[in-house]
């Protein structure tokens, strides 16, 4: 005998590539010190949330319970 369970969830969570805030530093290339001293008053818009700081996260899980033998 098998059960099977299915589960979904679906909910609005803080962005962690920018912890929150909409902003993160630009990416470059070089001597990434230097740079990011250089950049440092400079944001942009985080790529993963837009800008706003939130996301959507839906989770999907399917549990399939089984006797042992």
């Amino acid at each position: 005998m098998e059960k099977v369970r299915q589960y979904e969830s679906s909910k609005i969570e803080i962005c962690r590539n920018c912890g929150g805030s909409g902003m993160v530093h630009p990416q470059v290339e070089g001597n990434w010190l230097l740079r990011r001293m250089q950049d440092a008053d400079r944001l942009v818009a985080c790529d993963v949330c837009g800008g706003t700081g939130r996301v959507r996260k839906h989770t999907e899980i399917t549990v399939t319970v089984r006797s042992f033998q």
